[in-house]
């Protein structure tokens, strides 16, 4: 039996998912990048994704 909280373990087990980042990007309105979980079904995925809309992310180059 486990002593840690209840759902405390699987935050751990989230944490390694291998994550998919795609960016749409739209000429008359702000780019938009979405990020969710690789490899899974897409109903999993539809219940497990975050968008963010330009300016809210930078590409990696610019933060290094």
């Amino acid at each position: 039996m486990s002593t840690e909280p209840k759902g405390q373990g699987r935050g751990r087990q989230e944490a390694a998912w291998k994550l998919r980042a795609v960016v749409e990007r739209y000429e008359d309105a702000p780019d938009e990048c979405t990020i969710y979980p690789a490899g899974v079904d897409d109903h999993k995925r539809m219940a497990t994704w975050i968008s963010a809309t330009e300016p809210a992310f930078v590409e990696l180059d610019a933060v290094r």
